[in-house]
């Protein structure tokens, strides 16, 4: 995005919409919406627009401040702070959202961070290493793409609000799809909301 591009204030004809924006002033639903606008210097259609994609991941984020994993749409996009997955259609990028802000994608994608436990980078090899569910296989997609389609609209809160009704939501979708133990990921879930990284405050701490 640096050096054939520049920010501009506001949409224009040549501009094109971008996903910037991360933490808890970022995006706030698991449909992304732009937050910036850039322009392509030289003459002709923007060359990273062919890396646009319906599904973007955080490259980097606050374990308690943020809320998404990853975003998607009906559109394509590009982002700064936000990777976009190429090779998904919309219905496989909703239903790769739900599954990696779901308890098991969240923990997964937690295993490989770069720099700090507070602020971890996901690098593209990082995300690579995370396991995801077959895209491919409609009884897969779409159960989960459903799921998104249900809470899109809903402002997701922090992490460090805890085990919340939209990450219940995911987590129960995922677990009714893949076969798995509701009351385990459940378990897992508590468990991350209470880690200091992601509360806020140290084990035993009071916090309202």
């Amino acid at each position: 995005m640096r050096g054939d591009y520049n920010k501009q204030p506001d949409s224009g004809p040549q501009s094109f919409p971008i996903l910037q924006s991360k933490g808890a002033d970022g995006q706030r639903r698991i449909e992304a919406v732009p937050d910036d606008w850039w322009e392509y210097k030289r003459p002709g259609a923007p060359p990273i627009l062919a890396k646009a994609g319906h599904l973007l991941v955080t490259m980097g984020q606050n374990t308690s401040a943020a809320r998404l994993m990853a975003v998607a749409s009906d559109e394509r996009y590009v982002g700064q702070g936000w990777m976009p997955v190429t090779g998904l259609d919309a219905a496989q990028s909703k239903a790769a959202a739900v599954f990696l802000n779901a308890t098991p994608g969240r923990l997964m994608a937690m295993r490989n961070p770069g720099k700090s436990l507070g602020f971890p980078f996901y690098n593209p090899a990082a995300w690579v290493a995370v396991p995801i569910p077959d895209l491919f296989d409609p009884r897969i997609v779409e159960p989960l793409a459903d799921c998104w389609e249900a809470t899109r609209d809903e402002e997701v809160p922090p992490f460090r609000d805890g085990h919340t009704d939209v990450r219940r939501t995911w987590d129960e979708a995922v677990c009714a799809t893949l076969r798995w133990d509701i009351h385990e990921v459940t378990a897992l879930a508590e468990a991350l909301a209470r880690e200091p990284r992601v509360r806020g405050v140290a084990y035993g701490q009071w916090k309202e």
